[in-house]
């Protein structure tokens, strides 16, 4: 150790990777949270806006797409994946996570959510897949 290690809870310190390519097994966990926004995605949209109540199931299921869509950016391994999604996204994500999670749907504007993920969310999940599918290079 040379001191220059952070140190973690319980005095683990992290050693350093020398290679910081994606493993098979984070590309694969990648994916799987890509199809579970994906999917979450797909059940808040499918009644259309006049479904998408604060009540309805498809609200619930639109909070969990942008909770799993915020939590991309906070596992080290997904970051080969999500490197290029610009701070802006990542930002208005943990904003509508942090109102969707911790204030409820009270504090949130409903039109400026159907938007995001009706228009906004959609081409980041495909940009996402396409960073997950892309074979490794090396």
């Amino acid at each position: 150790m040379t001191g220059s290690e952070p140190q973690r809870a319980g005095g683990f310190t992290r050693a350093p990777r020398a290679d910081r390519s994606p493993t098979t097994h984070a590309r694969t966990n990648f994916l799987e949270s890509v199809d579970a926004i994906d999917a979450f995605l797909g059940h808040a949209v499918s009644g259309g806006r006049g479904a998408f109540r604060r009540t309805s199931a498809s609200y619930a299921a639109g909070s969990m797409a942008i909770i799993r869509a915020a939590a991309l950016f906070e596992t080290d391994e997904f970051a080969p994946f999500v490197s290029d999604t610009p701070i802006e996204v990542v930002t208005a994500l943990r904003t509508m996570r942090d109102i969707a999670s911790r204030t409820g749907s009270r504090a949130m504007n409903d039109d400026l959510f159907w938007v995001t993920l009706t228009a906004e969310l959609p081409p980041h999940i495909a940009d996402w897949r396409r960073a997950g599918e892309k074979p490794a290079s090396g």
